[in-house]
This record gives C-alpha cells, sequence and structure tokens, in this order.
C-alpha cells in the first residue's frame, strides 16, 4: 500500500516566511489542493514544487494572487503547447 506524505499548512508557512492566508488564496485559486485531516488542513508533499515556485513569484516579484494565477494558466498551456509539438514531431518521424 503506497503511503502518503503530507506538511501541514503551518509548518510550510513557518518554513517559507509567508502566511497561510497566502496558501490558502493559492487553493482559492485553484492553483493546489489543500487536504482536511482530523486535526488540520494539509498540503500534499506533491505539491510543494509548485507552492514553493508560487511563493518566490509572489516574494520577489511582488505578484499578487490574482496575477499568479494568470501565470500558472498560462505555463499550463505553455506545456501543454509543448507537448502537442512533441507529439507532431514524433509522428512526423515515422512518416520519415
Amino acid at each position: 500500500m503506497k503511503k502518503e506524505n503530507y506538511i501541514s499548512i503551518e509548518t510550510f508557512c513557518k518554513r517559507h516566511g509567508v502566511g497561510e492566508s497566502f496558501v490558502y488564496s493559492m487553493y482559492e485559486y485553484e492553483i493546489l489542493q489543500v487536504e482536511n485531516k482530523p486535526d488540520k488542513r494539509m498540503l500534499h508533499v506533491e505539491e510543494l514544487p509548485l507552492l514553493e515556485k508560487m511563493v518566490r513569484l509572489h516574494n520577489e516579484l511582488d505578484i499578487n494572487p490574482e496575477g499568479i494565477q494568470a501565470i500558472h494558466h498560462l505555463l499550463g498551456q505553455v506545456e501543454n503547447l509543448q507537448e502537442e509539438v512533441a507529439a507532431l514531431k514524433r509522428k512526423l518521424d515515422v512518416l520519415k
């Protein structure tokens, strides 16, 4: 059985110097998922790289949550387009 790893939002915020409200705003803008555990709200460890990236955008570039949501959406579109281009290149290689 696969063990699921979580970190509390409180722990993440203390270690990264951000308020819990920032994490909850990322949840409200559907950038990340928050798990409700019996004793506290938790983040899945797989969400951490994305959340750390969003914290850097917020802290280093002073981008607000709405801007972060737009950037997240655009980065997703770029990733999808890159995957589509790679798939088309593979199809071309097969036809050659």
